[in-house]
């Protein structure tokens, strides 16, 4: 059967032909290994130059896990799998290695929210003034300034030079940000010491707009896991009326000299418990690594029990609340100094490190959300 809330985001690359004769054969491909076979040279001739760039986008995948997938020897399996997996349920070749799907059944593989799927949800669900705001971090700062605790600057272009030099003067070190990139790429801490301002300026403005903030001092409580990065929480929340309901709480952790906590920078992440604020799971990487213990510090993560977590919650709630129409957002946010803070905000963040930790997929618990939300709007 289709899924209930299947639709393909305008955002994104079409990945899916969605005719009713590629849906007959996707059912077809669920069954044997020779429909998949079918399906994907389905997919081959019809959609060549979308197929060819995952070919070759799959076998540098496979060489950076090879150790994960050399038990399973027929690398042409392995591929074909991995195609039927993206055009059947919109799951990306990374997401097919981060989820372990080499082993798991096709009931299971549908119950992860896949990493297509996920914008078309955004785009349903919110309301359309939160995407541009979500995607540009001053604009964001500038309508959550007050949960922020900390300055924030944005620079577009050459006009903005001024209050960027000013902004230096006042900070001697800050965070840099490009309004472009995503998970922490291209974010590093700047000393005015070290660089020529105005020369930095108009080299960074060349190639685009940014941010830059004021260092956020983590509390010393979460500092002792890693002190180098500021270890912030993903949470996901769905808001139907005034009710917060958190689908999943991942604390990202820095490891070696990092400032970056993120997943995607090399960074390691556990589930934490969204009523209690401790730890559940091993810190996991993109690899599959785990660890009970972080590998440089030496802090126990399991069991882990975060500071002052109902004024965590109190945040979340806050900031979820905040402006009307952002039903699901990824949110950042960090214990410092100063109490608990909103780091940033994702109208499509990386569902990955909320759903890969435990191996449970969490659409079950998002379409019961969704029918809620709709049967409330057509009320």
């Amino acid at each position: 059967m289709k899924d209930k809330y299947f639709g393909m985001s305008p955002r994104i690359a079409q990945w899916k032909i969605d005719t009713p004769f590629e849906n007959w054969l996707s059912y077809k491909a669920d069954k044997s290994e020779f429909w998949k076979s079918v399906y994907v040279k389905y997919y081959r001739f019809f959609d060549k130059k979308y197929y060819k760039c995952g070919l070759q986008s799959i076998k540098r995948i496979i060489q950076d896990c090879k150790y994960d997938f050399e038990r399973y020897g027929d690398e042409q399996h392995l591929i074909r799998d991995m195609i039927y997996c993206l055009h059947r349920f919109g799951i990306s070749f990374k997401d097919y290695c981060i989820y372990g799907f080499v082993d798991k059944n096709y009931h299971c593989r549908m119950s992860f929210v896949a990493d297509k799927l996920r914008y078309y949800y955004c785009d349903i669900l919110n309301e359309q003034n939160v995407l541009p705001l979500m995607t540009d971090k001053y604009a964001c700062y500038q309508q959550y300034q007050k949960f922020f605790k900390r300055d924030v600057l944005g620079c577009y272009n050459e006009m903005d030079r001024d209050a960027f030099i000013a902004y230096v003067r006042k900070y001697k070190q800050f965070i840099f940000k490009p309004l472009e990139e995503h998970s922490g790429h291209g974010i590093k801490i700047i000393s005015a010491r070290d660089v020529d301002v105005y020369t930095f300026f108009t080299e960074m403005i060349k190639k685009g707009a940014f941010v830059v903030e004021e260092l956020i001092n983590q509390g010393k409580e979460v500092s002792i896991i890693h002190p180098q990065s500021v270890n912030s929480l993903r949470v996901l929340t769905f808001v139907l009326g005034e009710k917060v309901n958190i689908i999943g709480v991942t604390w990202r952790i820095g490891v070696g000299s990092a400032v970056m906590d993120n997943a995607g920078s090399g960074g390691i992440y556990a589930s934490v418990d969204p009523k209690y604020g401790f730890v559940q799971t091993d810190a996991i990487n993109y690899k599959g690594e785990h660890f009970n213990i972080h590998p440089d510090t030496g802090v126990q993560i399991v069991g882990y029990k975060l500071p002052k977590w109902d004024e965590a919650l109190s945040l979340i709630h806050d900031i979820a609340t905040h402006i009307k129409g952002t039903t699901l957002i990824s949110w950042d946010i960090a214990y410092s100094d100063k109490g608990w803070l909103m780091v940033e905000a994702n109208d499509n963040g990386d569902w990955s490190i909320i759903q890969s930790n435990k191996g449970i997929g969490k659409k079950v618990e998002l379409y019961a959300y969704m029918d809620e939300y709709f049967e409330s709007v057509e009320k």
